[in-house]
């Protein structure tokens, strides 16, 4: 049996990050079905989501190692292999994102962005409308609006992709993968190098970069 060893997988930054992603995507999701008043608090979630998109992105490039793109995004092959291995429970054991799940982070992340950026365009015909709508033609914000009508139940559907993973690995591989997101601690193998990480600075240096640029983009930008 594999030597295992405790670290520290996951830095607050990107635990942060997730949980927080996940609770505006659920409020997002209620606030737009409940409509009405409501869809004031569903546009502020939006930029919300897309402020954390950006910060992801950026993130992924001068985060710690886990975090970076560069760790987990992996050729198509590794990821069939990986796919192989796990169906026979012969994959080596990955500390971050498996070759699969990084694949799954990257789709992700474009699904909320093109949620988040088609919903700026966009005009229900009653009484909300996004910042930019006047920005493009009519045609465009018809096209933008189906967008983000279709992109939503895209986005539902790759949540409960995520959610069975999940359950799998937990129940059916004996690999918890919440826990680790919560508190940030995971077994590697014994002879794994250990994630290096960032100082925690660089992380509110981005995040107040995103906030600044959605709000140029949001509030600033439609009134120029």
């Amino acid at each position: 049996m594999t030597s295992l060893r405790r670290i520290r997988v996951w830095d607050l930054p990107t635990r942060a990050f997730h949980w927080t992603l996940a609770l505006l995507a659920a409020f997002s999701f209620t606030t737009g079905k409940l409509g009405g008043a409501w869809m004031e608090w569903h546009l502020k979630s939006g930029y919300a989501i897309l402020t954390l998109v950006v910060f992801r992105i950026a993130w992924g490039f001068a985060g710690g190692e886990t975090a970076r793109f560069r760790h987990f995004v992996r050729g198509p092959r590794v990821a069939w292999t990986y796919a192989r291995g796990l169906a026979a429970r012969t994959h080596a054991r990955a500390f971050g994102h498996n070759p699969l799940g990084g694949w799954m982070v990257v789709v992700m992340i474009i699904a909320f962005a093109l949620q988040a950026v088609s919903g700026l365009f966009s005009d229900d015909e009653i009484s909300t409308q996004g910042p930019l709508a006047v920005k493009v033609s009519n045609a465009m914000v018809s096209r933008m609006s189906a967008l983000h009508s279709y992109n939503e139940w895209l986005l539902v559907g790759l949540v409960v992709l995520h959610v069975i993973a999940i359950a799998t690995y937990a129940f059916a591989l004996r690999t918890p993968l919440v826990g680790a997101m919560v508190h940030g601690w995971a077994e590697i193998p014994a002879g794994a190098a250990e994630p290096r990480d960032v100082p925690a600075w660089r992380a509110l240096v981005l995040l107040a970069l995103a906030a600044a640029f959605v709000y140029w983009l949001v509030v600033i930008y439609p009134k120029a």
